[in-house]
């Protein structure tokens, strides 16, 4: 996520692009990257997502008519961004993409986009270097150095045989590509290595550079930290306490900050909680510094059983974009009856007219009520669904539930 005023003499456009192939484009590298269809359909269904962070003086690039429909329809019970429909961006003074690659430098700078409003093609390449998972790495050793408790560190190689002996070593373990989008580029060890596995670290090494590996954790929760970096200055932006199927992301438990944090300190100390949002805090502003990023991040963590042992894990993963975890802080904070618990969830329909049949279903059982703006229980998709939808984001907002119940029977 990136902004940058450039002409305080006219009126400032604010533009905010949802462009989840963002990691695709990453792994690419370079700006000729060509998406696949399922990455462009979820870009699609899903576009009207910055209505809901942009802030009312943001506007959002929305492809179609019922996108533009979907606006005017929930403008009149929430305060939302405004819809942009110009093919140009000629006015355009700021741009918030959801992500930062050299194809979306490409395609802005092709639809008019002053480049100055952009980052430059070095420091995109800084960001896709930190994108690189193998940043988690420096992380964690910045966190052993202040003495913060961690796991065995990840390894990055670039020598396949490399990877074969650490995988023959260790009875679990997951190989990761340095950039993949969401629950891909990842396979799992089990103690020998096997013909899928050699193949796919070998790919990987070959088309980009190397893999990062590390031990296989017993997950218990799964949660982030999210943060907003500008000049050199971090701030703590909330919790992300989210699910994942087959390690990719499925939704969040969505309630306060305060609440999910009890939650976490009921398996981990509070002290040991607040140490890591401090320690980290430090370690991304010497990781970043010099980066020129500005926006949103998120660092994947987890609290996972060591033979019985609860300990956590403080960098899983950093995400140095926007994400879905900071779409649902923001929307609860900024839509959601304070107190009040729910669910933020993406799912993906492969039938025709499948999402649309759940999506009526859902506004039936779960009657939305509001009080004074905000939601107080019941259903909302936060982009248009028709027969053609294959991917819906929606919340459900419950009544009398604890984030413990939601978490723990998701």
């Amino acid at each position: 996520m990136y902004c940058k005023l450039v002409n305080h003499s006219v009126d400032i456009v604010k533009l905010y692009i949802f462009n989840p192939e963002n990691d695709l484009a990453l792994a690419d590298g370079t700006g000729a990257y060509s998406a696949p269809p399922a990455a462009m359909r979820i870009a699609n269904d899903l576009s009207t997502l910055p209505l809901w962070y942009g802030g009312t003086d943001g506007n959002v690039y929305l492809p179609t008519p019922w996108h533009r429909e979907y606006h005017d329809t929930l403008a009149k019970l929430f305060p939302l961004a405004s819809p942009y429909t110009k093919e140009r961006l000629d006015n355009v003074t700021a741009v918030s993409p959801w992500g930062w690659s050299m194809q979306l430098h490409r395609r802005l700078k092709h639809l008019g986009l002053d480049i100055s409003s952009m980052p430059t093609e070095d420091e995109i390449n800084v960001i896709r270097s930190l994108s690189n998972r193998k940043s988690s790495i420096k992380i964690l050793s910045g966190f052993k150095m202040r003495g913060v408790d961690t796991p065995e560190n990840p390894l990055y190689f670039t020598n396949p045989d490399d990877v074969a002996s650490y995988v023959n070593t260790h009875e679990r373990c997951v190989i990761k590509a340095p950039w993949s989008g969401s629950g891909k580029g990842i396979m799992w060890g089990k103690g020998k290595v096997e013909r899928p596995l050699e193949q796919f670290y070998k790919g990987i090494i070959k088309r980009q550079g190397g893999v990062v590996c590390e031990n296989f954790l017993d997950a218990v929760i799964e949660f982030a930290m999210e943060f907003h970096y500008e000049s050199g200055n971090v701030s703590f932006a909330g919790y992300s306490l989210f699910t994942t199927s087959n390690a990719a992301y499925s939704g969040n438990i969505i309630a306060t900050d305060s609440d999910i944090e009890n939650f976490l300190t009921s398996y981990i100390s509070k002290v040991s909680l607040l140490s890591v949002k401090e320690n980290l805090s430090v370690i991304l502003k010497e990781l970043l510094a010099g980066s020129n990023y500005r926006g949103y991040l998120g660092v994947d963590m987890m609290i996972y059983n060591d033979k019985g042992n609860i300990r956590l894990n403080p960098c899983m993963e950093l995400n140095l974009r926007m994400n879905m975890g900071m779409v649902s802080r923001l929307f609860y904070d900024s839509y959601v009856l304070p107190g009040k618990v729910g669910r933020y969830n993406v799912s993906f329909y492969k039938n025709k007219g499948e999402a649309l049949a759940v999506h009526e279903k859902m506004k039936q059982e779960h009657l939305l009520r509001l009080c004074d703006g905000r939601i107080e229980s019941g259903y909302l998709s936060l982009a248009p669904v028709t027969s053609e939808t294959s991917y819906i984001a929606y919340v459900i907002i419950e009544e009398e539930k604890s984030v413990s119940a939601l978490y723990l029977f998701k």
